[in-house]
């Protein structure tokens, strides 16, 4: 991996994270040599000569100082580009990334020298029946739920994989999730942790009343739809907790697996089932 072009992206009103930019933009560029730019959301905040636009502006690399949110949000923003990700975590949540924030020079070193390992992991693709809007694909999950606008949180649809129909429910909603995105949202649920290595979608219905309605897992394969019934209040289809569309009585939700992989630079070996030693 050649990594001449880098940009930066930082959690926007974030002290630390504009502090931990600040440096990357000097090291990379005065030691490292490095082309390093400024996300344009965060120009007005950091001053810097060169700026680029995330999923416009082609890189080498991405680094990504934040949280989980912020981390997510910039695979939203690179769409099926396959740049890179090196994330630097700052705050008590986020699992996503793996770089302190006392070695993140060092780690942009280890990057540009190819001390590092490159992982790839599954995302899902969505497309609503009922709407030409787009959603950006998914790395963790995609949850159906109420819409929060109206006065029935109870929803009812029935879920279906490959045509066949699974269960039918009146629940709080369901979620769709990756294995990574297993041990998140989908994990406090109540549905199983899948190994990253499994390519597989888990099913998570949300406090169902219905009995049979229990978390599946189904080959990354198959096609999901979560159809909302007719006589149901409209729901949000939420992906990664960052994106929202509303999808009205009678829709339809559809999950598939994407053939655009989210591409993250490792600097130490994660470990599936030790994060529940950091839940």
């Amino acid at each position: 991996m050649n990594i001449k072009r880098v940009g930066i992206v930082v959690k926007k009103g974030s002290s630390q994270g504009y502090e931990i930019a600040e440096k990357l933009l000097s090291y990379g560029s005065r030691v490292l040599n490095l082309d390093v730019y400024i996300d344009d959301e965060v120009l007005s905040d950091i001053k810097w000569d060169r700026v680029f636009r995330v999923g416009v502006d082609p890189v080498d690399l991405i680094v990504v100082i934040g949280g989980d949110g912020t981390f997510l949000r910039t695979f939203h923003r690179i769409g099926t580009q396959d740049t890179p990700i090196m994330g630097v975590r700052i705050g008590r949540r986020g699992f996503l990334l793996d770089v302190r924030p006392d070695e993140a020079a060092d780690r942009l070193r280890d990057a540009v020298e190819g001390r590092c390992r490159l992982i790839e992991y599954m995302r899902l693709e969505v497309s609503l029946d009922s709407s030409k809007k787009s959603m950006p694909l998914a790395l963790n999950d995609v949850v159906v739920a109420g819409w929060r606008y109206t006065r029935a949180k109870v929803i009812s649809f029935s879920v279906r994989i490959e045509n066949e129909h699974i269960y039918s429910v009146d629940g709080d909603g369901v979620i769709v999730a990756t294995p990574l995105g297993s041990s998140a949202y989908a994990l406090s649920a109540g549905g199983p942790i899948i190994d990253v290595d499994l390519e597989s979608i888990v099913i998570v219905p949300l406090a169902p009343i219905q009995f049979n309605a229990k978390p599946i897992v189904t080959p990354s394969s198959k096609l999901v739809e979560v159809l909302i019934s007719s006589d149901s209040g409209p729901v949000a289809c939420i992906v990664d907790g960052q994106s929202i569309e509303v999808v009205e009585p009678g829709g339809s939700i559809l999950v598939r697996k994407s053939t655009s992989r989210a591409r993250v630079l490792r600097f130490r070996k994660v470990n599936t089932y030790a994060r529940l030693h950091e839940i």
